[in-house]
């Protein structure tokens, strides 16, 4: 899990901001992040800008869990196969 994630107690949640150059890789992001929430049926709450993403991953028990972590992991997963994908076609 990247060091971005913020790990709060009260309630237990993990909270990240994402940052994009442009609303092409941002749109592309949400894409990734939605399919990972799918595949774990674990959906975080997500508010975004023009060029950033706020995710905040609440977990369902009073401490975080597994599956929290776990997308959490698949969001920075996405979030790097987006950025360097779009970058990689960049010329």
């Amino acid at each position: 899990m990247n060091e971005r994630w913020k790990l709060k107690k009260k309630p237990a949640s993990l909270e990240a901001r994402f940052e994009f150059n442009d609303f092409e890789k941002l749109r592309a992001f949400l894409d990734e992040l939605a399919e990972q929430a799918d595949l774990l049926d674990h959906h975080p709450n997500i508010s975004f800008g023009r060029g950033h993403a706020s995710v905040i991953i609440y977990s369902n028990s009073e401490e975080l869990t597994e599956i929290d972590y776990a997308l959490a992991k698949g969001i920075d997963e996405g979030f790097h196969r987006v950025t360097a994908y779009l970058q990689g076609t960049e010329s």
